[in-house]
């Protein structure tokens, strides 16, 4: 039994299928009657035909045949741009008269010959078959039309219709979109550059910024510019995007001028991002900052690498240049520039300090005077990482961006960047996984998290402290609120539908809950640490490592280092430190085993396993295959399972197992080779530069990992805070000097003192200099000792100190010059060298010689007072 609902439902089915029914008839009579229409209308089109002559009724029919088998023919061609037009057929039909029936051994060949006449260029032969086969048929259909016997003469070239020119087609709306497009795009080129002319006009010639190229720090309009601008930044609503992932949401972006800002977050929160959305001004930045922002390697060229950091300053370039121009053709002005303004804008910039600074910059940076010389393509893409952060430090720009600055640098122009930044004037932004580093060059931290920036003053530190201390008052605030919104609940629950006065005073609780809520208090709290987890293996009794007397230098090269002697076992906890190129990779090398020693002899234990990192090996891995072929090409027998717990151990779980290592980001890579590094349960682990793009919270856990490592540890890292956490012992390797005579190869000795007592000992070494000028002091200072040393005992009695300190050398008389020689304490006084006067020295007042600048040759008269005289 149905109920109404469905009755009702059946009825409406039926009613519409009634409907349809009566449409469809409706149209199949409306067809009907067209039908017969066009059929009446044909018959007396043919009756009207019967009364014209034969010839003509046969020659207009087939006409209007050939024309209406042609008509869709031509809408196809409209349509399809491959369509055969008439031209192509008349081409088809003039070939098969030129090659008949017979004409070729087999037909494949004659219809070959019939496509490879012109004017069938886009057509094979099957094609031309086929349309051959067309043709065929439109003749058949004329000749049945016309009622032609055999006696009609339609030929196939009689139903070919020519298409005629209609008018022309309406442009589609997308291209007359883009025609007007370029249109205004070419008028406001044409009315920028009317407006360029006429604002150099007005300004006599002189070129704007734009035009040159390149920011200018100095001349007359710069000072209008930044006469009373605001260096200070503050851009708010900043949104940010990297691909379809949002990184910034309503952010604030807040920069004082020179404060230095610490950009930290997690890896992948979009502080790389947020660097070049800056440099590129993607986020609108005031347009008189300067912004130089450090990515990316100096490119390769046959410059030196001093040469390519002088050429960054292209004003400086560009006012010489003129100067060379104004003298050499003897102008007033070039390009509205005069001689006065040039010497005043490069005075401006300091051009005549600029060679010393660029010396300075790249000798703090570890280039001496021999790599200062040579071409930029002669450095790894290491040095050359160096030769760009040069060419910022050079520039001095009002806004720097450094975006890793440590990872191409060892402890020496670590040190040295430290204090060079400690003294930087204007703004910096730094992001860095070296904590130690921000600690040393920072004031402000910058804390990139949930979308957000969010500004703490002080360095990291000081920003971990404060953000530990804000996060308790916030989850005391938050347990308050937490335990007053569970009394409202209780309230309302209780009261909301009891007496009327109750009733009052629960919906006011509702109003104070509701306000409540709206002012609840997020806790900032931290994504899930990474866990870091090295298995260990089995113990080992002491030395498991045994260098004696071992000396390596690569052969056709000179001694790295000579006289190693010292053991490794599985309490050992050291970090080697030393300036590039003095041999820290190559000393773990040879700890491993992957090279031997030139003298003398490694002792491993037999038993011993060792397991290496090093950024080389990150290079060398299989782009191509996941994570989990690449665990599973270490042992062909391992199972599924177990790699996956090995990638899970440190952070490479779910979609990232599966992920091809080309989609890795560095960080995920590292983690990847540890993965390797836990497989193999090594007894020692030899690390190189394992901090390299890691964030600063998988650097702490790595650094407790470490610690829970029941095996040796080897470290070579310029990255302090995991070296303070982790070594108990800190190994220094000396660089040798075989150009000295006699020849000092170097060596590695144990530094007594913490990390950080070696780099004040760095830090007394910049003092008064650079780096390397201070290296020669030193060594100039050792070889005076030297020299002491082999004088006889004798003679070598210690003198007495001066009390007021070093005397001044006497007076030499006019027109000698006393070259100064060391020599020993015994060996007597030379006997000064007598040598003409040269051009330019004269003698002042006949007694007393000595050189007299040309500005201080004009010797007042005699008898003249000065009016410097007291009397």
């Amino acid at each position: 039994m149905s109920t109404r609902k469905e009755r009702e439902r059946l009825d409406e089915a039926e009613r519409k299928a009634a409907e349809k029914q009566a449409k469809k008839a409706e149209l199949a009579a409306k067809r009907a009657a067209r039908d017969a229409e066009k059929a009446a209308k044909r018959d007396a089109e043919s009756e009207q035909g019967s009364l014209i002559a034969p010839s003509e009724a046969t020659t207009d029919d087939a006409a209007s045949v050939a024309s209406a088998s042609a008509a869709p023919h031509e809408e196809e061609e409209d349509d399809d741009p491959n369509a055969w037009n008439a031209d192509e057929e008349m081409a088809l039909v003039n070939a098969l008269a030129t090659h008949p029936k017979g004409s070729a051994p087999s037909e494949k060949e004659r219809w070959e010959a019939i496509a490879s006449e012109p004017g069938l260029d886009r057509r094979d032969a099957l094609a031309c078959v086929g349309r051959y086969k067309e043709l065929l048929a439109r003749v058949r259909a004329a000749k049945a039309a016309a009622g032609a016997s055999g006696e009609a003469a339609i030929s196939m070239s009689s139903v070919i219709v020519k298409k005629k020119p209609g008018p022309p087609k309406k442009k589609p709306m997308r291209a007359m979109k883009l025609e007007q497009e370029a249109a205004a795009r070419a008028k406001k080129i044409a009315a920028e550059e009317k407006l360029a002319a006429e604002r150099r006009e007005a300004s006599g010639g002189r070129l704007s910024q734009e035009e040159l190229g390149f920011f200018q720090r100095s001349g007359p309009d710069v000072q209008i510019r930044r006469a009373n601008s605001n260096m200070d930044i503050q851009i708010s609503n900043v949104q940010l995007y990297g691909g379809r992932q949002e990184l910034l949401s309503d952010a604030t972006l807040r920069l004082v001028f020179g404060k230095k800002y610490g950009l930290v977050g997690r890896n992948g929160t979009g502080k790389s991002t947020l660097l070049h959305a800056i440099s590129e001004r993607t986020i609108p930045m005031p347009a008189h900052l300067h912004i130089i922002h450090v990515e990316q390697e100096a490119a390769p060229s046959d410059k030196s690498a001093l040469q390519t950091v002088l050429d960054t300053d292209e004003e400086r370039a560009y006012l010489l240049e003129i100067e060379r121009i104004l003298l050499e053709e003897e102008k007033d002005s070039h390009e509205g520039i005069d001689l006065n303004e040039v010497y005043e804008r490069l005075d401006e910039i300091g051009s005549d300090e600029a060679i010393a600074r660029a010396g300075g910059i790249l000798g703090g940076l570890g280039f001496d005077a021999a790599m200062q010389a040579k071409s930029t393509k002669e450095f790894s893409g290491g040095w050359r990482m160096r030769i760009s952060l040069a060419q910022a430090l050079f520039m001095t720009p009002d806004l720097l961006l450094l975006d890793e600055p440590t990872n191409h640098l060892d402890v020496h122009a670590l040190t040295w960047l430290e204090e060079f930044l400690q003294r930087w004037e204007k703004t910096v932004v730094i992001v860095s996984h070296d904590r130690g580093f921000l600690n040393d060059t920072t004031t402000a931290t910058m804390f990139l998290h949930h979308k957000k920036l969010r500004y703490y003053g002080g360095n990291y530190d000081t920003f971990v402290k404060v953000r530990s201390e804000h996060r308790a008052n916030e989850e005391a605030t938050r347990a308050n609120q937490s335990q007053r919104e569970g009394h409202l609940k209780n309230f309302i629950q209780k009261f909301g539908q009891g007496h009327k006065k109750m009733v009052k005073q629960a919906q006011c609780r509702m109003k104070m809950l509701a306000k409540l809520q709206e002012e609840k208090v997020d806790v900032d709290y931290d994504d899930p640490y990474l866990r870091l987890n090295f298995p260990s293996a089995t113990p080992l009794p002491p030395p498991c490592i045994s260098v004696m007397n071992a000396a390596f230098g690569y052969e056709g090269y000179e001694t790295l280092y000579e006289g190693l002697d010292f053991g490794l076992d599985m309490d050992s906890r050291v970090a080697i430190v030393g300036p590039n190129g003095a041999g820290k990779s190559t000393f773990l090398k040879l700890l491993e085993g992957a090279i031997i020693p030139t003298r003398g002899w490694v002792n491993r234990h037999t038993k011993l396993r060792l397991a290496r990192f090093s950024q080389h090996h990150l290079e060398t891995m299989n782009l191509e295959e996941d994570c989990v072929c690449h665990m599973k090409g270490l042992d062909s027998e391992m199972p599924l399972e177990e790699a996956r717990a090995y990638l899970g151990r440190f952070g490479l779980s779910g979609e990232l197992a599966t992920k091809p290592v080309k989609f890795l980001s560095g960080g995920q890579k590292s983690r990847l080779a540890f993965a390797e590094l836990a497989w193999r349960q090594p007894h020692i682990m030899l690390l190189d530069e394992p901090t390299n793009h890691l964030d600063l919270e998988t650097i702490e856990a790595l650094a407790m990992a470490l610690n829970k490592f029941e095996g040796g540890v080897v470290l070579v890292s310029h990255d302090e805070r995991l070296i303070s956490l982790v070594v108990d012992e800190i190994w220094q390797v000396v660089k040798g000097d075989m150009t000295s005579d006699p020849q000092r190869p170097g060596c590695v000795k144990v530094f007594n003192g913490s990390f950080e007592e070696y780099k004040e000992m760095l830090r007394r070494e910049f003092e008064g200099g650079s780096l390397l000028t201070n290296k020669k002091k030193a060594e100039r200072r050792a070889k005076e000792e030297k020299e002491a040393k082999r004088s006889p005992p004798d003679a070598a009695a210690p003198r007495k100190p001066s009390q007021n300190g070093p005397q001044p050398p006497p007076p030499q008389p006019a027109g000698k010059i006393t070259v100064e020689k060391r020599r020993s304490i015994d060996e007597a006084p030379a006997a000064p060298r007598v040598v003409e006067r040269p051009s330019g020295m004269v003698e002042v007042g006949g007694g007393g010689g000595g050189y007299v600048p040309p500005h201080l040759r004009n010797k007042p008269p005699e008898g003249v007072k000065d009016a410097w005289d007291d009397d």
